[in-house]
Formats: structure tokens, sequence, C-alpha cells
């Protein structure tokens, strides 16, 4: 599978990086903290929430758990949440961006994390979007951004070609309809203008993703209904879901040294793609 995609990636023209920092102690380290905090919170997660989700999503397989709909109206409980799936460092995990230049929209902004890590100055040229009012209060009054749109990405309230980059950091998994999105965002991008998707995915060799030859949409207990991937998946997705308009320029595989990638139970990666606008509207993604 790796070595199919490599050459789908080469024969197109998609720059291919892999990155795999070799940190053994603190790996070690973050590994131990996951069973830490499983045996913690694994019993009451169990008796709380998960066994209300398997019997509800009989009946409705949209069934939205007990613990996501506190998490989403409850800003402080979802930092708390990506500091447990981030540990040791939330904000870390955007550390493999490319730096910020031009206008920006970030999609699927949440409480603001990405504007954390980058600062106040490099936040000053971006709309920061999302779904949850609750998510965006608190962003403003922790003063991490001050331009926001209460808006999701399939209908944006902006005029045509109004943004140099459009980001999806750590969201695109919870985007349903990407097709859309895509198309959506073509219209908003200048031209040469960039989307980043920075995404985790489930590794390859890890035994959830030895089958998977296709992303596909779950209802999770933690998460929602999201989209789970491999890298290839995710990459043959992106390239079936891309409009005339938009390439896929170049694909970065960094496996950062934080729980959601040592968990030991479903061992992911971080994934980097880059789309840009091409000018000329005869270029087709096939």
């Amino acid at each position: 599978m790796q070595g199919e995609m490599n050459h789908i990636l080469l024969e197109r023209g998609i720059e291919h990086r892999i990155d795999q920092p070799n940190h053994p102690v603190l790996i070690k380290w973050i590994e131990t903290a996951y069973w830490m905090y499983f045996l913690l919170l694994y019993p009451i997660y169990y008796v709380w929430n998960k066994r209300d989700f398997d019997k509800k999503k009989v009946k409705n397989p949209f069934y939205i758990s007990k613990l996501v709909r506190l998490i989403e109206k409850h800003p402080r409980l979802y930092e708390w949440s990506m500091y447990v799936l981030n540990f040791p460092k939330p904000t870390s995990v955007y550390g493999f961006l490319p730096p910020i230049r031009g206008k920006v929209l970030q999609v699927g902004c949440g409480t603001g994390l990405l504007n954390k890590h980058m600062g106040r100055e490099q936040s000053k040229n971006m709309v920061n979007l999302d779904i949850n009012p609750y998510y965006l209060d608190y962003g403003v009054k922790k003063g991490r951004y001050d331009s926001y749109l209460l808006s999701g990405i399939y209908e944006v309230p902006m005029e045509d070609k109004s943004f140099d980059v459009i980001i999806f950091a750590r969201c695109f998994h919870h985007i349903r309809y990407h097709k859309k999105a895509f198309a959506e965002c073509a219209r908003l991008l200048r031209d040469n203008g960039e989307i980043w998707i920075a995404d985790p995915v489930i590794l390859e060799e890890a035994k959830s993703g030895k089958s998977m030859t296709e992303g596909y949409m779950v209802n999770s207990s933690i998460d929602g209904v999201i989209w789970r991937f491999t890298k290839s998946a995710m990459i043959k997705h992106i390239m079936k879901s891309l409009p005339a308009s938009l390439k896929l320029i170049s694909v970065t595989d960094t496996r950062q040294p934080h729980m959601t990638n040592y968990n030991l139970k479903y061992a992911q990666t971080d994934i980097l793609a880059v789309i840009v606008k091409n000018i000329d509207s005869a270029v087709v993604n096939n």
C-alpha cells in the first residue's frame, strides 16, 4: 500500500516528506502517561458515557454522546481534553505548520489553540471560523483572536478571493462533506493561494489501519461523527474531492511526540497536506 501510494505521489509530482524524530526517553514517558490516564479515566468514561452511548446509538446512529455534548458546551473542559489527548503540550501539535503569511482563514478554530501557539502578532491577519459560539466567546475572552465568524465552511459570508491561506488545523476529520468544503475554499482563495490540512491519521502499520483502503465515517463516543483515515486513504480522498482549480502539491508525514500519536491502541501520525489554487483552471485532478 505504501509503495503504491509513493508511486502515485511521484507520478503526479506531489512532494512527499517523512519526518520521524527519535526521542526515546520522551516517547516512553508519554506511553507511561497514557496508561496512567487510561487507568484513571477509563472506568469513569465507561460507566458514565460509553455504556449510554452504545445503547442509544442502536436506535439513533448519529446520537451524540454525553461526553461530546459536555465538551462542546464547556470550553475549559474542551481545553482540558486537548491537554490529555495531546499531552504533554497541546499547542505543540501545530509546530510543523509553515510560517503564516498573508490573510488567513482558520477553519474550525475552536478556542484558539493555534492562535495561542502562534502568538498575538501572527494571529492579527487571521479570520477565525467555527460553528460553536461557546468556543468563539472563550477565545475572545482569552484574547486569542479579534476577527471571527460563527459559520461553517460550506457557505462563508466573505467575498471571493479573500484569503491567501486557508487552514484546517486538526479539524478536517470533523468536516462531513469535503467536496463542498473544497469548492467553497476555491471561491475564497486568491490565485496561487494555499490550503493547509493538518490532521492526525492512523499509522499504516497499526492493526486498525491494515485493511483501510478508503476513508470512512464513524460516530465516536469521544469525538462525535468523524472521518477516519490512514495516510494513503486520506491522500486518495483529498485528490478525489478537489475541484479542477485546486491541486495537491505536497504531503508531509511527521510523527510528533504527543499522546495522540503514542497511545498504544490507535497509533497515529500527523499529516500536513498542502493544496494550491491554480490560475489555469484547465488543470484537472483525476
